[in-house]
C-alpha cells in the first residue's frame, strides 16, 4: 500500500496515518506499520515541531514496531529519541515518562 502525502496537512492527517499504522501492526504487517508510522512522524515534525510531545510519543510507538519486527537496535534508537523529546517537552518527572521507561524495560 502506497500512501501519497501532498497538499494542505494538519495534525489529523498524521493521526490518521498513525492509526492505520497501528491497524497494520495488529494485522502483523510490521514493515507497513513502520513505514506508515514514519510518515506520520515526518508530518508531525513539520506541523508541530520536532520537540512536540506528540512527536515523542510517536517515536516511542515506532520503537515498539521496530522491536517487534526484530530490529532491536532501531527500536532502542527510536525509544531513546522519544524519551529525550518527552523529557525536554513535558519534563523529566512527568508521570507519563514512566510509561516510556516501562517500554524501555520491556525492550531490555
Amino acid at each position: 500500500m502506497l500512501l501519497q502525502i501532498s497538499g494542505a496537512m494538519n495534525d489529523d492527517v498524521a493521526n490518521c496515518i498513525a492509526n492505520i499504522a497501528s491497524i497494520q501492526f495488529k494485522f502483523g504487517d510490521f514493515l507497513q506499520a513502520i513505514e506508515l508510522q514514519t510518515k506520520a512522524i515526518v508530518l508531525q515534525e513539520r506541523l508541530l515541531g520536532v520537540d512536540h510531545p506528540h512527536v515523542g510519543y510517536s517515536y516511542a510507538t515506532l520503537s515498539m514496531y521496530y522491536h517487534n519486527s526484530g530490529y532491536f537496535s532501531k527500536g532502542f534508537e527510536y525509544l531513546h529519541r522519544g524519551l529525550a523529546i518527552l523529557q525536554a517537552s513535558i519534563g523529566e518527572y512527568h508521570p507519563e515518562i514512566a510509561g516510556i521507561y516501562l517500554k524501555l524495560g520491556m525492550v531490555y
